[in-house]
């Protein structure tokens, strides 16, 4: 697909030829450069763009002033950062465009695969109603596998298709306005790989994927990474694409000094960043203007404040105007070079074909009903991209991508689904711990095993076990019955052991430890991305022991008709700031199913979130009803925003509920890798327990709280202050969610 040249890296193409024929090179080539000036003729000027993160932002404005000088570029080479700002450049997107791109983006959403949540398909909210971290294994026979980098680069790339549209259907770089070429590593050999040809997109987002951080790019047999470990200075590629002069701008990090070594990380990232400098000096020799913008500590992950940069490199080249002036254009002939190159290609404005690839676990005719685009449609990116982000919101793939070849009739549209290559089997894990300072405390170790693609319907298996104060064990197969996956069939069992109330009479209740055996059969439909509703029987069978004394055990047997609904359109479920999220359970005891007692019961909780910026408001209302008097459920409220003031669990009742308004302020944005970030809020609760139905609201309790919160990868933590209107305070140290 691609043109490419190869250069070892462990015999570098600089070192394999002795210094002396570098420098009679050189010395021929300012002959000619000498020739071509006396006889009038334009020397052919390369710019070779390092890598380097965001610092590489600094490339915008050394163009900015090569521009202003009126110098002239004919071959363009780039690494990395390097190579996004020289293709979007060679491509003809201007620099007031470049500019508008770089201050617009936003890097954190675009560096972060996950779809919006409230978009997100029902069932992969699911777990995110637990516990359970964002990280996920995948499981293939008796392997563990780990995702190739934490960033598959699905939104990037749909970025980078935007921007270089008017280069579609170029698969020769030669024939781009000016010529180019991104350079990646061969991760498997080490060795250089220069794209420059098939499509700019993949070629760039090939040449900047960091090992670790970005998933490798697979192009003809070979898996291409961050071409800064081969070339982060390609000058021998831009003289090898005719450069006559080279102007190289190097935005790489220095090394540590020695004394600046204090620590493992300084070290580790020394180790990393030797190869880099180390093959960037063995290009220096060729270079005919060096340009070093003075960028400082600046980090490279700080991509958010890159525009801050093209000054920095604009002043950095035009202190340099005087090597730089013997390769000036007059200004009128300059500006007309500059016209040409901007005359991008026109879009075609009809999709002739569509086709699909996908891997070998897809269904090619479910693909292509999850499309809306048809042949013979109006070309549209936007509906491009709709459709690509429904295919990928479903969760199957780890990216999909589209690439545009031209036609007399219009474009032929190529969708490649790429199923997730640490699949098809899954492991997520998690950890909910709490404590009050006072002696009291709990600690849960959950672990989720999904198994997907059981059967050609779709088929799922969910296992579950927990330890710890909770410990519990979980099954759940998952069978969509229609093509759209509206309609389901779901079988569950469970074994749990937990703390609970029975009622002892004159509204007492004793604490008993509960061991409870069940499960159910029920039929549901998906609300799209908005929830599910369920309905089947349930089958319990509960043992409860007292916790103190020698009461006797009592056993109860609850088999009836069960029914729930949930809506979740949270945008986040640990500190949501957008959106609702609504549950209900209902549930009718059968005696004809075996049940001991005749009673119903009605759960509800309903979420609701709004925000501004850093600040959101947040409400959460638990209701519980019995809805008969003899039932033999109890239910619990106290702890964080279900009464802070009062101890957890520490009010029984059959009827009532709770109620919370938090305000919640963000102070702190954290690294993605970390998490979102670190909020402050205060909370005021009311409600309370009854044992009849006889509700009265002069018995309301009231609390409120402060608190501390960090949104992090692992799940949210929580440190807080509880009080009531009793004047008794409460601790809590919270690690998962709350509500």
């Amino acid at each position: 697909m691609f043109d490419r040249w190869i250069c070892p890296t462990n015999a570098a193409c600089a070192q394999t030829r002795p210094r002396w024929l570098w420098k009679r090179l050189v010395f021929i080539g300012l002959w000619l450069v000498l020739s071509a000036v006396a006889f009038g003729q334009q020397p052919k000027i390369g710019l070779v763009l390092s890598g380097g993160g965001a610092r590489g932002s600094a490339h915008l404005g050394v163009l900015k002033a090569l521009e202003e000088m009126h110098i002239p570029i004919h071959v363009i080479t780039g690494t990395s950062m390097g190579a996004i700002m020289g293709g979007l450049y060679a491509s003809g997107v201007s620099i007031e465009e470049m500019e508008s791109i770089l201050s617009d983006t936003d890097w954190r959403e675009i560096l972060d695969d996950r779809p919006p949540r409230r978009l997100a398909p029902y069932r992969q909210k699911v777990d995110d109603q637990t516990f359970l971290t964002r990280f996920e294994l995948g499981v293939n026979g008796s392997s563990i596998q780990m995702p190739s980098g934490l960033i598959t680069g699905q939104k990037l790339n749909l970025v980078l298709q935007r921007l270089l549209i008017h280069s579609a259907g170029i698969e020769d770089f030669r024939q781009l306005p000016i010529p180019f070429a991104a350079i990646a590593t061969d991760i498997e050999t080490g060795d250089m790989v220069v794209l420059d040809g098939g499509d700019l997109g993949t070629a760039i987002r090939a040449s900047m994927s960091i090992p670790g951080v970005f998933s490798p790019v697979s192009l003809d047999g070979k898996l291409l990474v961050d071409g800064g470990l081969a070339r982060n200075l390609p000058v021998d590629v831009a003289r090898a694409m005719g450069a006559d002069i080279v102007i190289a701008v190097d935005v790489g990090e220095p090394l540590y000094k020695k004394e600046d070594l204090d620590s493992l990380s300084d070290i580790a990232k020394q180790m990393v960043s030797i190869p880099f400098r180390k093959n960037v000096e063995t290009q220096l020799e060729q270079v005919n203007v060096l340009i070093l913008p003075e960028i400082g500590d600046f980090k490279s992950s700080q991509f958010d404040k890159g525009s801050e940069l093209v000054p920095i490199g604009e002043a950095a080249t035009h202190t340099l105007a005087d090597q730089l002036r013997p390769y000036q254009m007059d200004a009128e002939a300059f500006q007309q070079r500059l016209q040409r190159i901007r005359q991008v290609q026109p879009l075609l404005q009809r999709i002739e074909s569509i086709q699909l690839t996908h891997g070998s676990t897809s269904d090619a005719d479910r693909l292509f009903g999850r499309i809306s685009l048809r042949p013979g449609d109006p070309f549209s990116l936007d509906a491009i991209e709709a459709d690509l982000r429904r295919l990928y919101e479903s969760g199957q793939y780890e990216r999909v991508d589209y690439f545009l070849k031209k036609r007399p009739e219009g474009y032929v549209l190529l969708i490649e689904a790429h199923d997730k290559e640490w699949g098809p089997n899954y492991l997520r894990f998690g950890l909910n711990f709490e404590s009050d300072f006072a002696g009291e405390s709990t600690f849960n170790v959950l672990t989720s095993f999904n198994m997907t693609q059981l059967n050609q319907r779709r088929g799922k298996l969910k296992l579950r076990a927990q330890i710890g104060e909770t410990p519990a064990v979980e099954g759940e197969f998952y069978q969509p019955l229609s093509k759209g996956d509206t309609w389901f069939a779901a079988v569950t069992a469970r074994l749990e052991t937990s703390n609970a109330f029975v009622a002892q009479g004159d509204g007492l209740y004793a604490p008993y430890r509960s061991d409870a055996a069940g499960g159910s059969i029920r039929l549901g439909a998906q609300l799209g991305r908005f929830g599910e509703v369920r309905v089947g029987p349930n089958f319990a069978r509960v043992e409860s022991t007292p916790d103190l004394g020698d009461g006797e055990t009592v056993t109860l047997v609850a088999n009836g008709l069960h029914v729930t609904a949930v809506l979740d359109q949270f945008d986040n479920m640990n500190f949501p700031t957008a959106g609702y999220f609504v549950f209900m359970d209902y549930f009718d005891a059968q005696p004809d199913w075996g049940s001991d007692v005749d009673y119903r019961h009605l759960l509800g909780f309903v979420g609701l979130a709004a925000g501004k910026g850093k600040h959101s408001l947040l409400s959460l209302t638990n209701v519980f009803s019995a809805l008969d008097t003899d039932s033999p459920e109890i239910y619990n409220v106290g702890g964080l925003f279900t009464l802070s003031g009062y101890p957890r669990d520490s009010i029984a009742g059959r009827y009532g509920g709770t109620t919370a308004l938090l305000y919640l302020f963000r102070f702190m944005q954290l690294p993605q890798a970390i998490g979102s970030g670190v909020f402050a809020g205060a909370s005021l609760e009311a409600g309370n327990l009854w044992t009849d139905n006889d509700i009265d609201t002069g018995d309301l309790l009231y609390s409120g709280s402060v608190f501390v919160g960090i949104d992090t990868v692992l799940g949210p933590v929580y440190f807080a202050n509880g009080f009531n209107d009793h004047g008794n305070n409460e601790l809590y140290l919270y690690v998962g969610r709350t509500f």
